[in-house]
């Protein structure tokens, strides 16, 4: 009998000893991964324009007043909220659906109103527009980077304010592994002369503090113009001579390798007589968004094509 009794008061110690440790378990779990506080609302950003932004909810109907902001919107997954943009916006394909709201430079605040936004995207030229919504207290957020670096802080603001910091997360950095992969397959080869060429009449090129500046400088070349004294000068036909570029970068649509290949006095150039003359979709290299990195590798395909092959 007393074997019994004590047999089962043995039992009864291991019993509780193993829940106690089950429960310890148990704890250290739950203090290894908190409860993440999901409602981020209301929170107060500060934007370009340094101004301090009060978002009340999580945006539901966005307008775009730029297509670089329309392309972010996009890959950040919020497109079905994506209400309104620009006659410009046409990328991605979906966006050419959505609701105009007029031009890039002089949208229309009446038709911006009208689709009764929670959340609206500008960019650094549209300071009277945003005062104008601000006024009718409608939330608006500006964002105006000018470096190719400062792309990734425009996905993290708009990340924050859309409760989509994941996602810009995941975007950032399948950028910045691009980015990585480029910059290591040029970054051995000689840097040769580059001009990049945004008009023709007249001729102007893109200077230091663009994004054109920054492509070229990742693409492994030596951009002519990064000395010149504007973001976008008028540059002289004895200069480009002078300067002698070995690679020509111009955008496609209007002008074609073959008609700059033709022009009068152009024929002493490197480049030209190399026939090193690129043409690249303006949209990759103009927007400040997700697609820079695409226009990042044409740029390096057309400076370092022996290290592309």
């Amino acid at each position: 009998m007393r074997a019994t009794r004590h047999y089962s008061t043995r039992i009864l110690i291991l019993g509780l000893a193993l829940l106690l440790v089950v429960l310890a378990g148990c704890g250290k779990q739950n203090q290894a991964a908190p409860v993440e506080k999901k409602d981020i609302y209301p929170l107060t950003v500060t934007d370009s324009f340094n101004r301090q932004v009060r978002i009340e909810k999580a945006p539901q109907r966005i307008v775009s007043l730029a297509p670089s902001n329309t392309e972010i919107l996009f890959a950040l997954g919020l497109g079905d909220k994506v209400v309104g943009v620009t006659s410009y916006c046409d990328y991605p394909v979906e966006a050419k659906s959505k609701e105009k709201i007029g031009g890039f430079s002089d949208p229309s605040v009446e038709k911006i109103v009208a689709l009764k936004p929670d959340l609206v995207v500008a960019t650094g030229m549209h300071e009277k527009v945003v005062k104008q919504l601000d006024s009718l207290k409608i939330p608006v957020v500006a964002i105006n980077p000018t470096r190719f670096a400062e792309v990734y802080g425009t996905f993290e603001l708009l990340g924050q304010v859309t409760g989509s910091q994941k996602k810009a997360g995941e975007v950032i950095g399948e950028m910045k592994k691009k980015v990585d992969e480029i910059t290591k397959k040029v970054g051995n080869s000689p840097k040769p002369r580059v001009f990049y060429e945004v008009w023709d009449e007249p001729l102007m090129t893109a200077g230091p503090g663009t994004f054109i500046n920054d492509l070229i400088i990742l693409a492994g070349g030596n951009n002519i113009a990064a000395d010149a004294q504007k973001a976008y000068p008028q540059y002289s036909l004895e200069l480009l001579l002078q300067r002698d570029p070995e690679v020509m970068i111009f955008p496609s649509g209007k002008n074609t390798p073959e008609k700059i290949m033709s022009r009068p006095g152009w024929q002493s150039l490197a480049a030209i007589k190399n026939k090193r003359v690129v043409a690249v979709d303006p949209n990759l290299v103009s927007r400040p968004g997700p697609r820079l990195v695409q226009g990042l590798e044409l740029f390096a395909r057309g400076i370092h094509p022996e290290v592309f092959k």
